[in-house]
């Protein structure tokens, strides 16, 4: 049998020690995130950890980085489905949300990732800058302004209820609250009928 040495690049090793702060933070909590319980859960040394995470703030810095792109990732692809520019990523933000009711995992990871921005207020900012990005291209108008806020903000209580399971929401009532969007308005997508 060949036993050739598998070459990682640097950015599938960081990507690596990432998804690993991932598990374990969604296995056992933030707290739980430490580089030596990281390193002990990868095939290589804690030196080569250390080369892409000189310390656990790095490393939660790496994580929410991590997870901010790939939420934005996702809300842009959602997006690039909506012809009609006029608010397509608030549209897209909420229907990420509503579409996409949250697994187990996600609420682990979710409550995680709050639960490091609470410990560690400085990664805060990360998150922020990130979703923030998503507004840049909001209608400039004060109606479209506040149309895609409310958007947002419905996805956003929809996320944390999901996490905190405050309040039951089935497959259909997510459906629900597009079908309340607006006719003729920002809330209204593209497709010809909201949330469609």
């Amino acid at each position: 049998m060949d036993t050739q040495t598998i070459r990682r690049t640097p950015e599938d090793t960081r990507r690596q020690i990432i998804e690993m702060a991932i598990e374990i933070a969604a296995d056992q909590g933030a707290m739980a995130v430490t580089l030596d319980a990281v390193v002990a859960r990868l095939p290589f040394s804690k030196g080569a950890l250390l080369h892409h995470f000189p310390n656990k703030q790095a490393l939660l810095e790496g994580v929410i980085d991590y997870l901010a792109d790939e939420m934005t990732a996702t809300v842009l692809t959602e997006a690039a489905r909506d012809p009609n520019p006029y608010g397509r990523n608030a549209r897209a933000y909420l229907r990420t949300v509503v579409n996409e009711p949250a697994t187990e995992r996600d609420v682990s990871i979710g409550r995680a990732a709050l639960a490091a921005c609470a410990i560690e207020p400085s990664l805060i900012p990360r998150w922020r800058a990130a979703i923030r990005s998503l507004a840049v291209d909001d209608p400039e108008d004060a109606m479209g302004r506040d149309d895609a806020l409310m958007l947002r903000l419905i996805a956003d209580g929809l996320w944390m209820t999901d996490l905190f399971g405050t309040h039951e929401v089935s497959r259909d009532q997510r459906k629900a609250l597009l079908s309340l969007l607006t006719p003729g308005s920002l809330l209204t997508d593209a497709y010809g009928e909201a949330g469609v």
